[in-house]
């Protein structure tokens, strides 16, 4: 399987939306209190913003003419909070590969994608959030490389 990654552009928005769409409905079947069913997952002005940034990137990945994997990253700052050290990061919004593609090197190849481009950017690490439900992410994740930071903790109230 021949997999390229690049640069998405304007066109690739209806692919991308629906590998993330596929993402987002397991999220609301695991935390319907959290994420909500819905056929734009992302919307079309972030998208964009993507585009015209040069702090922020989505890498696509194709298989033959069908896109199959993508990735949004952006710079981003530490709190200017005096008890927190300055530094710039790079966050990974989204990492997503088609379900009809999982398991074929196509998130670690994206991975390792993001990961030069938050080097070339001069970033001090790679970040992201997972959701506790989502044990296969947090499975790649620990594959490749990638540790535990904090945790966010909740009571509910209702």
């Amino acid at each position: 399987m021949n997999i390229r990654l690049r640069s998405a552009v304007a066109g690739d928005y209806d692919a991308v939306n629906a590998i993330i769409r596929e993402g987002q409905d397991e999220h609301a079947e695991a935390l319907p209190d959290r994420f909500a069913r819905l056929d734009q997952v992302v919307a079309m002005g972030w998208y964009r913003s993507f585009s015209k940034q040069p702090n922020k990137e989505i890498i696509v990945a194709e298989c033959g003419d069908k896109l199959v994997g993508v990735a949004m990253l952006e710079m981003k700052q530490s709190p200017s909070f005096e008890a927190l050290v300055p530094r710039t990061y790079a966050y990974l919004n989204e990492l997503a590969v088609a379900s009809t593609h999982q398991r074929q090197g196509i998130g670690k190849k994206l991975y390792t994608a993001s990961l030069a481009w938050a080097r070339e950017r001069g970033a001090s690490s790679l970040e992201l959030n997972v959701w506790e439900f989502n044990e296969r992410a947090q499975q790649f994740y620990a594959s490749v490389g990638m540790r535990t930071l904090h945790r966010m903790l909740f009571t509910d109230l209702t």
